[in-house]
């Protein structure tokens, strides 16, 4: 049998917040407190079935803490995932130390202009706040009424760091950290013979160009430079995807077998 990575973002490609939530809607993670994100029915049934038949590794711009927060039920536990825009990978929950150090070295040149741009965003009128995130990239939130696409035009302009946006969020990474450097390193690690990868946002297209299956949010589809992309509504339209490619392939193996 092939061995299929599947690569997927969370927030919006595979789990909802409060703001989505429908009714028998499944609640993961908790913030303070307080439900946070949830993922519906269907698709955890549907997850469980995707984790029993490919390498699941989630791959996401959250913090450690933030994905962490993440209450995964049993049988949907990913053994591996992908944190802080490809920086880190957390291996049953602790970090992978390798995969840490090679961060630490593509990180050298950009720990200067790091620091500056949070001594620049400090004074920034327009942004709310913002954070160095495990070390390794700095974030930002626009006030309300924020021009946020001005924003990402005027630092990517002024700096060597890759600014993005996604909403009111902003992101500045080293150019090293991004989705599709870290599946390339998930890559060189498992040795997959197929990968799908699933996003929503532009930070997600370097991780969907990469993939030999695209699945995306309609928003993004025009952007993908992938011949090989599909839509997806919702989360549990993606895992049906997932799974009916998967099965399809292995059916084509045991074809390939026999002949």
């Amino acid at each position: 049998m092939k061995k299929i990575l599947f690569a997927c973002d969370l927030d919006n490609t595979l789990i909802h917040s409060y703001h989505r939530k429908k009714d028998g809607d499944v609640c993961i993670e908790w913030l303070n407190g307080n439900e946070q994100g949830y993922i519906s029915q269907a698709a955890v049934k549907l997850l469980a079935q995707v984790v029993d038949e490919v390498l699941f590794v989630p791959v996401t711009t959250r913090s450690i803490e933030q994905y962490l927060r993440i209450q995964w039920l049993s049988d949907t536990t990913p053994e591996y995932a992908v944190t802080t825009n490809g920086a880190i990978a957390l291996e049953n929950t602790g970090i992978d130390t390798s995969w840490k150090a090679e961060s630490d070295a593509l990180l050298e040149d950009y720990k200067g202009e790091l620091q500056q741009m949070m001594s620049l965003l400090d004074k920034e009128e327009d942004l709310l706040r913002n954070r160095y995130v495990d070390g390794m990239y700095v974030f930002a939130i626009g006030r309300e009424g924020a021009d946020v696409p001005a924003i990402v035009k005027r630092y990517n302009a002024q700096s060597t760091l890759q600014v993005a946006a996604s909403g009111k969020k902003v992101y500045f990474f080293p150019p090293a950290f991004n989705k599709g450097s870290a599946l390339e390193r998930l890559m060189a690690k498992n040795k997959p013979d197929f990968v799908i990868c699933a996003g929503d946002t532009a930070i997600d297209l370097p991780m969907l160009e990469r993939a030999d299956l695209a699945l995306c949010r309609e928003e993004i589809f025009d952007e993908i430079r992938n011949p090989n992309k599909r839509i997806f509504a919702d989360e549990k339209e993606l895992l049906e995807y997932v799974l009916t490619f998967t099965r399809q392939m292995k059916k084509d193996t045991a074809l390939e077998a026999n002949l």
